[in-house]
């Protein structure tokens, strides 16, 4: 009798833990999403992977609190995916998740009302909810909204965020209406990123919020930064106006001269060949561009190696010049030195194939060869970089 009653004990138990857990939904996203309009809830979605030591924990210790499960179920659909498996990579890749967990609550048009990274305790979790139970826009559409004039200013915020990739220009009016209507002199790290993403000149009205909101705004942001951003807008400015869009070419010593004061000498020079390359190469003027690339790079050790590889990889495929293709050699080596793959083993042997250095071009090939094995890449070049006489 003791042992029937000690696995009805047991069992109870297990039946009590069951359900104190969010529930998720077992079907596919879509049948997630339409389920959440016709219910007019909004849906949580736990982007996990099965490898990640905080998901397990989120799943072990807060999913199953009695508290959250009950207020989940009770207003949320929840969703449950592994980014790595199934339909988890298309989401990943449709909503830019990058690590994991990902927290995302969604509207029934698929569109994201709020976002969290990462564990977060108990009680957080449960603020997370009621902040982001929002039953009226399940059957909205954001940009309906905004275009409306219907968003508040955390909808607003939340648009900024949703639509600062998908349509920056979209973002950028809705970012100059919230900031136009804040009235608070206080700024979250979120209000910061969004104004900053969105001040992009010193005739842009956020520009005005900026200048007018600096102890708010250098409580998050260190002042060295607030000062070298303010800078570089005005910096702009000028540029844009040493700029000749027909020739497209820039007056260099207009900006030297209009601009002393704003930079150092020397960032000044280094921020206007950054701008230059930048501009040329968008312009397909590759003479300006070209001859830009060797000022700025003449001390590659203060580059980074991505930026060298693809300077090198420019001059490679476009100049003729000796002298270039030998910078861009020397930028090349410098990339082999902090990163071997395919890619830099391979721009290095043609550069030195095309400068007549013969053995050495032969070696990186090989190299760049056995690299194209692992990273199943096309070798043909390599190969030809080889056999060549």
């Amino acid at each position: 009798m003791n042992k029937i009653s000690f696995f009805l004990i047991v069992l109870v138990s297990q039946l009590s833990f069951s359900q104190q857990s969010i529930k998720f939904e077992d079907s596919d996203f879509a049948t997630i999403l339409a389920k959440a309009k016709s219910e007019k809830k909004i849906v949580f979605l736990d982007a996990y992977a099965a490898w990640c030591g905080p998901c397990k924990l989120m799943e072990r210790n807060v999913f199953t609190d009695k508290n959250v499960a009950e207020y989940y179920n009770k207003n949320f659909i929840n969703a449950h995916f592994d980014m790595e498996k199934g339909e988890g990579p298309n989401l990943a890749s449709k909503y830019g998740i990058r690590s994991y967990p990902t927290l995302l609550f969604l509207n029934g048009e698929g569109e994201i009302v709020g976002k969290e990274l990462g564990y977060i305790k108990t009680e957080e979790f449960l603020e997370l909810g009621k902040k982001n139970n929002k039953p009226s826009l399940v059957n909205t559409n954001l940009k309906d909204e905004f275009l409306k004039g219907k968003l508040d200013q955390a909808g607003l915020l939340n648009f900024i965020n949703l639509y600062a990739s998908k349509d920056p220009v979209l973002a950028k009016q809705a970012s100059e209406k919230y900031f136009a209507n804040k009235k608070d002199k206080e700024f979250s790290g979120e209000e910061v990123n969004a104004l900053l993403n969105f001040t992009q000149s010193v005739d842009d009205a956020n520009y005005k919020v900026f200048v007018a909101n600096k102890e708010g705004i250098t409580k998050l942001l260190p002042e060295n930064n607030y000062k070298q951003f303010d800078s570089y807008l005005k910096l702009m400015k000028l540029v844009t106006s040493a700029t000749d869009e027909k020739t497209k070419t820039i007056d260099d010593a207009k900006i030297l001269k209009d601009g002393e004061g704003l930079f150092s000498k020397e960032e000044l020079i280094k921020s206007l060949n950054l701008y230059k390359l930048n501009y040329y190469s968008a312009h397909d003027n590759f003479p300006a561009y070209e001859k830009t690339a060797l000022e700025y790079y003449k001390n590659p050790e203060e580059f980074n190696a991505n930026e060298l590889l693809a300077a090198a990889i420019t001059i490679s495929e476009r100049s003729k010049d000796v002298k270039s293709l030998q910078a861009a050699t020397r930028w090349a080596e410098k990339v082999v030195m902090s990163s071997e793959n395919y890619d830099s083993a391979s721009i290095l042997a043609e550069l030195y194939s095309k400068i007549g250095k013969k053995d050495e071009a032969k070696m990186f090939a090989e190299m760049a060869i056995n690299f194209a094995k692992e990273e199943n890449k096309d070798a043909t070049k390599m190969n030809e970089i080889l056999n060549k006489k």
